[in-house]
């Protein structure tokens, strides 16, 4: 019941931090200046743009695949499904909830721990959020007198930094199959069945918070995630040149910079609201009309993001009903048995 409202409390803050910054993004915005500059949008540039933001998910496939291997190895399709499908999912529902889904969408697809999986996500995250205190502090140092959203990065780059040096010192010093002294301890109170089923589950996403057990395998990581980022920032780019806006290297990296800063925020479906705000934000400090900043979200949103969930949601469906077909095919195969 706690969880419960917990869990509604929270999208409901999403819900209403969607509301302001949509509010902040719009309020001097002239509405048919934005719908002439949203019609000039050049769809060669975001038909290039489109590919290059898909292709970042197949990189983000592997990156998984590499923190998972110490677990289980596993196929790239079995990987590259549950991808799509979790930033689907994280795209339609608030509060990162495909964050949980790919997890468990990962586990029951290649039979493993679903725990495991989450702890797999939690050093992904870390990765990201440690390119984004990188590019943060780059634009600190390319913006010094700009000090918006600061505290927001702080905070984001803070508790990113925590959890990767938390997982590297972890990874090195712990054993794979012991749970810490001090868990071990707490878990004393609890009734003794219930003990044993939350100690298994506790090391599975404990042994996936491991990430990989080498050097090389974390570089391996780095490399990955420095890719990713690239490819979104270029897609990224190529959607603020489709409105004949050129900016230097420093207004791209700024511009992505904030969006990605934005998407860690508690919000609505989709990171409606402080995703266009930052294009406003980024975008205005290089003189670009408010108008045009909140096009370029928009089609954004519509182009890359959109496209990625329309991927994701065909995935989805297809793995629902291959397992509807494998569980009607398994039935009278039971049946058969059953009267043998």
């Amino acid at each position: 019941m706690r969880i419960s409202v917990t869990s509604r409390l929270y999208k409901l803050a999403g819900v209403l931090v969607s509301v302001l910054f949509v509010y902040l993004a719009v309020r001097k915005v002239d509405p048919s200046e934005f719908g002439r500059v949203f019609g000039t949008a050049q769809l060669g540039w975001l038909l290039v743009a489109i590919p290059i933001y898909l292709s970042a998910f197949p990189v983000r496939a592997l990156r998984w695949r590499r923190i998972l291997r110490d677990q289980k190895v596993l196929s790239f399709a079995e990987v590259m499904v549950p991808v799509f499908v979790g930033h689907m999912v994280n795209n339609v529902l608030p509060a990162r909830t495909g964050e949980v889904y790919r997890a468990h969408f990962l586990g029951r697809r290649a039979r493993m721990s679903r725990s495991a999986a989450m702890g797999s996500i939690v050093v992904e995250r870390a990765f990201d959020g440690l390119m984004l205190v990188g590019l943060m502090l780059l634009l600190f140092v390319l913006f010094p007198e700009t000090h918006f959203l600061g505290g927001e990065a702080l905070v984001v780059g803070l508790i990113s930094l925590a959890v990767a040096v938390g997982i590297l010192f972890y990874g090195s010093i712990h054993p794979v199959d012991r749970t810490p002294r001090a868990i071990n301890e707490m878990l004393k109170i609890l009734p003794q069945k219930l003990r044993g089923y939350t100690d298994r589950g506790l090391n599975a996403f404990l042994h996936g918070v491991r990430g990989p057990s080498t050097i090389g395998g974390y570089l391996e990581v780095v490399v990955y995630t420095v890719l990713v980022w690239a490819l979104e920032m270029g897609a990224v780019s190529l959607v603020v040149i489709s409105f004949g806006v050129a900016l230097p290297l420093s207004g791209y990296l700024l511009v992505y910079a904030l969006s990605a800063l934005a998407t860690t925020l508690p919000s609505g479906p989709g990171y409606v609201g402080p995703y266009q705000y930052a294009f406003v934000l980024g975008l205005g400090l290089f003189a670009v009309s408010q108008e045009t900043a909140l096009a370029v979200s928009v089609v954004a949103q519509l182009a890359l993001i959109g496209s990625m969930s329309l991927i994701g949601l065909v995935l989805f469906w297809r793995e629902q009903l291959w397992g509807g077909l494998q569980s009607n095919q398994e039935k009278p195969e039971r049946k058969s048995e059953n009267v043998g």
